[in-house]
């Protein structure tokens, strides 16, 4: 046998063996997660793509409805609260202009929808 064949084969066989061992001597076990536990970056990144979303359409109630997502279940979600979270991130992080107006009109739109959503002074 040749260097390269003897090559080749090593390189199969090693393929091989991995390919087995991830998938029946150590397979990987999908969880469920909840979207609550997604790091900050990825929660600006989807209040980002809701923005985009009702920018297009204006249909606030589908962007609530959409909040709800990261709204971990049993515990009350507030989209403001998500809203003001991405924009903060994005101010902070150097997002474009104009994906912070995008962010701004979803929040503005969403106090005229529910004024509760506003947050409450604390005294």
């Amino acid at each position: 046998m040749t260097r390269y064949s003897l090559f080749g084969i090593t390189i199969l066989l090693g393929f091989i063996l991995a390919v087995y061992y991830g998938w029946v001597v150590r397979p990987v076990s999908v969880n469920d997660a909840s979207p609550a536990l997604l790091r900050q970056d990825f929660r600006a990144d989807y209040v980002l793509m809701l923005a985009e979303a009702y920018q297009a359409d204006h249909n606030v109630e589908r962007a609530v409805a959409a909040f709800a997502f990261l709204g971990s279940q049993g515990e009350r979600y507030n989209p403001y609260v998500f809203a003001s979270e991405a924009l903060a991130f994005g101010t902070e992080n150097g997002y474009s202009v104009a994906d912070l107006e995008l962010l701004q009109e979803l929040q503005l739109a969403l106090l005229e929808f529910n004024p509760t959503f506003a947050p409450t002074p604390t005294p």
